[in-house]
């Protein structure tokens, strides 16, 4: 094999595994958007709690 031959390959090869990684991490990010945007009003606001706030009782109450 050439060496003009060997380095198209590589360059292929590589261009080609970019893309594929570029096309995985895209899908995946989109996917955690989804989840995010599906379940923030549900569980992930809670988090967000300030410390000083106080547990009352109504608001355990509130939310059965």
């Amino acid at each position: 094999m050439k060496k003009e031959t060997g380095i198209l390959i590589a360059g292929s090869v590589g261009v080609i595994l970019g893309l594929g990684l570029y096309g995985v991490r895209r899908f995946l990010l989109k996917k955690r958007k989804a989840y995010n945007d599906y379940y923030q009003d549900f569980h992930r606001h809670f988090e967000r709690k300030q410390p000083e706030e106080a547990n009352h009782d109504v608001e355990f109450l509130a939310m059965l």
